[in-house]
């Protein structure tokens, strides 16, 4: 694969604390195709222009630092909203484990297509089983009024058991070689996923773009699975909603 580093800063270092020579050390022998290059700009907004014809953009984040994380203006969240590429997020320690496979949050909407479509490549490109995984919940009164007191739970459940039988029947249309599995669950979307994390070689979600993350993922909910489950964790933004700016 060809593998472009980016270093965005305005305080470049030397020598053996040049960020880029680090890399370029770690990946001499991963790649055939390595270019290094230094960036002046805004970090996210840097970014997001640089991997505008990416494939997939990388970026690392610290979990044991939340604190210094939400004071930088959570950088991940504000890259999910400016970049096209897909955009892979690593936490600090993380290390490769084989026969894990792929997990993808789904929601009945636009955000999660081509979610589903990245998934399932790369679930074919390793051990060719996927785990897509649909939360669920009741209408609560506070936030949908007199009619959550006449939903009845099980019509609920089997209209989202039927939404994700039909999701789960296209993929295996698609990708016929592809093992599919699929699991509903009655909690947030971010518990569902961070639930399957440990047997997970990376979780995949949909994004609107615009910092806010598809199917429930609102504010610390979106920290929690950026930080709280110590794999990589995909964040596919869907067409239909374009970046920022």
């Amino acid at each position: 694969a060809e593998v472009d580093v980016i270093h965005v800063s305005r305080h470049p270092g030397s020598g053996a604390d040049d960020p880029l020579a680090l890399a370029e050390e770690a990946l001499r022998t991963a790649s055939s195709s390595l270019h290094l290059h230094r960036v002046d700009g805004p970090v996210a907004q840097t970014l997001g222009e640089e991997s505008a014809d990416a494939d997939l953009l990388v970026i690392g984040v610290d979990p044991a630092h939340p604190v210094r994380a939400a004071l930088g203006g959570w950088l991940p969240v504000r890259v999910i909203g400016r970049t096209r590429a897909p955009l892979c997020i690593v936490p600090a320690g993380w290390a490769s484990r084989p026969g894990h496979r792929v997990t993808v949050g789904w929601e009945d909407d636009l955000s999660s297509t081509e979610a589903l479509t990245f998934a399932a490549t790369e679930a074919l490109s390793t051990d060719g089983r996927l785990r897509v995984v649909h939360a669920w919940h009741l209408p609560e009164p506070v936030a949908d009024g007199a009619v959550a007191l006449l939903v009845r739970p099980d019509h609920v459940l089997q209209e989202h058991r039927e939404l994700l039988d039909a999701a789960v029947q296209t993929l295996e249309r698609r990708f016929p070689t592809l093992h599919v599995e699929a699991e509903l669950t009655r909690t947030s979307a971010a518990e569902a996923l961070a639930r399957h994390s440990e047997t997970a070689s990376m979780t995949v979600i949909g994004t609107h773009r615009d910092g806010v993350l598809a199917g429930g993922y609102h504010g610390g909910g979106a920290q929690e699975l950026l930080l709280g489950t110590g794999r990589p964790g995909v964040h596919v933004a869907a067409s239909g909603f374009p970046p920022r700016g």
